[in-house]
């Protein structure tokens, strides 16, 4: 095994590693209620909250594409110390050591997010440029392992702190740093190899036999993939945002994860709302099914990103079927869910589809969508691409955020609970 492929390898272990512990912010439902509960947060205080992590990840990836394009994958490192000072300044605040604002608290995921986003904005960008070839693969896995995390952390919460949101969020804010430190050291752009000497082979017609002879032009010496991917397709800047693709890519984006956003981050609520309805007078504690289900999110949504890249590979080399059409489907999911919850939800029983609808739909759709930039405006300037249509689901998670919590703070002063209680996509049900 040679130098490069120990880097290459080194370096893709270390993208899986800071991508494994960047996908923290989907777990806010696991504690969110108690949060709420404990520091006397409403409904829409709690929500600006979990959204000011949806925020600090989406606005950060544009910055931190930047940032990678241009100066390399090392640059991570300092985010290490960013989500530990976030996660732990809430512990404190929920111990009661720090001032109990919800305006600080916002402040202290914003941090964690905008962490998140400068570790997996690196991870990608590294990853498309060291890897060219099956980019669905390549780009699914690490992107399936952020989503993951979230499946990781809930489910050490419930087995070892168990409802102990302090220790858990110290524990959170200790993990995710040391992951993101140790992984930055290793994530660097490895340089193609160039053969020194190329064998060019020639048949004349008529002749079965060969002649071969050393070129020793620098031209002619590098390989044929290596001038391909030289004269890729680069669009970005200016260009990029006044793209007609890129501007239905934002938009179709906007609505897909604002509607998805808002079950990841009230799932919890939605859980305390219903609870109080369901007829089995044996059900496990709440905390317990919001970390389940926040549990079976994350693993829905990693095998959502995992799955579409392979399919998507498959399906455009044997049948030529676009990734577009697979970006889509994502958006298909997440309605079907929406359909659900408004229709046939009526107990906890009959969530956890509306959960596994979401999981892959998310999944799905964050997944295909950085392999359409990678594609469709190229790998040159991906990470700057990326981000810019990586921070639209901030604004679309925050609208639809806001109706959730508007529509429970209005159902909470009527007394509504179970099936009374609404919540995605069309909130306003009488």
């Amino acid at each position: 095994m040679n130098l490069r492929v120990i880097k290459l390898t080194l370096s893709f272990i270390a993208a899986l590693l800071i991508s494994s512990v960047c996908g923290t912010q989907y777990l806010f439902s696991a504690y969110s209620t108690t949060l709420a509960e404990r520091l006397n947060f409403s409904s829409i205080q709690i929500n600006t909250i979990g959204s000011a992590a949806n925020y600090g990840v989406y606005l950060g990836k544009p910055i931190f594409g930047y940032i990678a394009d241009n100066f390399g994958g090392r640059r991570p490192f300092f985010a290490a110390f960013i989500i530990f000072i976030g996660y732990f300044c809430l512990a404190m605040t929920y111990e009661g050591n720090l001032r109990p604002s919800f305006l600080l608290c916002a402040f202290y995921m914003f941090l964690a997010g905008m962490a998140s986003a400068a570790g997996l904005m690196s991870s990608l960008v590294i990853v498309a440029k060291n890897i060219t070839s099956f980019r669905g693969i390549s780009l699914g896995a690490p992107i399936a392992l952020s989503g993951l995390s979230a499946a990781i952390y809930s489910e050490i919460n419930s087995l070892w702190f168990k409802n102990d949101n302090y220790h858990f969020l110290l524990f959170l804010a200790i993990s995710t740093g040391l992951c993101i430190f140790i992984g930055s050291w290793f994530l660097v752009v490895v340089p193609p190899s160039i053969n020194q000497d190329t064998t060019v082979v020639t048949l004349e017609e008529g002749n079965s036999s060969s002649c071969s002879t050393k070129q020793n032009d620098k031209f002619e010496d590098t390989p044929l993939l290596q001038n391909k991917i030289n004269e890729e397709i680069d669009i970005g800047g200016w260009d990029f945002i006044n793209n007609i693709d890129a501007k239905l890519l934002a938009i179709t984006m906007f609505f897909f994860s604002g509607a998805g956003l808002m079950y990841i981050n009230n799932v919890g609520t939605i859980i305390e709302s219903l609870y109080s309805s369901h007829s089995s007078s044996t059900l496990p504690p709440i905390y317990k099914l919001q970390n389940t289900h926040v549990f079976i999110l994350s693993i829905f949504s990693c095998l959502g990103r995992l799955s579409i890249g392979f399919i998507s590979d498959m399906a455009r080399l044997l049948f030529k079927i676009p990734r577009s059409f697979f970006f889509i489907l994502s958006g298909v999911w997440i309605f079907l869910a929406q359909l659900l919850i408004l229709f046939y939800v009526d107990d906890l029983d009959k969530l956890l589809i509306v959960t596994i609808f979401v999981g892959v739909g998310f999944g799905n759709l964050y997944s295909i969508t950085p392999i359409i930039v990678s594609e469709w405006f190229g790998t040159k300037r991906f990470g700057s691409n990326w981000g810019m249509i990586a921070c639209i689901p901030a604004f679309g998670g925050q609208l639809f955020n806001l109706l959730f919590g508007y529509n429970n703070d209005q159902h909470k002063r009527n007394e509504c609970t179970g099936t009374d209680f609404h919540a995605p996509f069309i909130l306003y049900k009488e």
